[in-house]
């Protein structure tokens, strides 16, 4: 959905990605669009100056020193993170947490901004920091029991996250949607239907569907369409690509599909985004 440069590389079996970012060679400020995926985001910010997060709606200052968590199938995005930014980016699985930490399958992780913690949330902050930057010094060597060592690691940021700033979760995802998520943010610019992705989960349409919004807040046809509309965004206005040749790509049956999912997710047309 979006490009992250540098270290970009798959851990644990394939269950965690880690990813050092350093912008100083980018030349506009960072701007993702909302998006969504079904695995925990754990992002500290090194160095740089202020960005904005926006989760769920909620829009949050961010600056050097910060953490920010997106849990699974919030709906985030990130707005002018300045050129000076260095970050550390940590992205846990759902299968991961199964299989390393089941009990904090239930839990929903809450960081604001230091402004507004408390002494041992603080405290546990500055250990997360210490944890964070000893999962990228372990990225960086070589030897054999790497992989275990960067697991134990990942467990204790997610035990320091659970004791002082996690609660439970009362909105659960369940199997059949979380699989259509993970399907349709692979396989989107196939030609997808509703019966289709309903037949995949042996549900019917309309159950499937009811399910789904009530899961997510969108029907599947309407999450479809903002995942081929986030992918457009960045064709039209990272590579610049043309409106036809962005449909095509994004699995838009048409231009008039286009903007019409354009419109609905940004509030602009494919032309109107290329001069923005």
């Amino acid at each position: 959905m979006y490009e992250y440069e540098n270290v970009s590389v798959e851990w644990a079996d394939n269950t965690v990605r880690f990813d050092y970012v350093d912008r100083a060679d980018e030349r506009v400020p960072l701007d993702i669009p909302e998006h969504w995926h079904e695995e925990l985001e754990i992002n500290y910010t090194i160095t740089g100056g202020n960005r904005e997060y926006v989760i769920d709606g909620e829009t949050e200052q961010m600056a050097a020193g910060d953490f920010v968590v997106v849990n699974p199938f919030e709906v985030h995005g990130v707005h002018r993170a300045s050129r000076d930014t260095k970050s550390l980016l940590l992205l846990i699985s759902r299968q991961f947490i199964e299989k390393f930490g089941p009990r904090l399958g239930n839990i929903r992780f809450i960081l604001k901004p230091s402004i507004f913690m408390s002494a041992d949330q603080q405290q546990a902050k500055a250990k997360l920091a210490d944890l964070m930057l000893s999962v990228w010094q372990i990225t960086k060597t070589n030897h054999e029991f790497r992989d275990d060592e960067l697991i134990g690691v990942i467990l204790q940021i997610l035990s320091v996250m659970a004791s002082h700033f996690g609660i439970e979760n009362k909105h659960t995802v369940t199997d059949n949607v979380a699989d259509t998520i993970a399907y349709v943010q692979r396989m989107y610019a196939s030609e997808l239907s509703l019966e289709l992705l309903a037949d995949r989960v042996h549900l019917s349409t309309a159950y499937f569907d009811r399910c789904f919004k009530k899961q997510t807040g969108y029907s599947v046809m309407q999450y479809v369409n903002k995942v081929r509309s986030m992918h457009a965004y960045q064709l039209l206005t990272v590579h610049h690509k043309g409106a036809t040749f962005t449909a095509t790509a994004v699995g838009f049956p048409s231009t008039q599909a286009l903007n019409r999912g354009l419109k609905n997710n940004f509030g602009l047309t494919a032309t109107a985004l290329k001069n923005s």
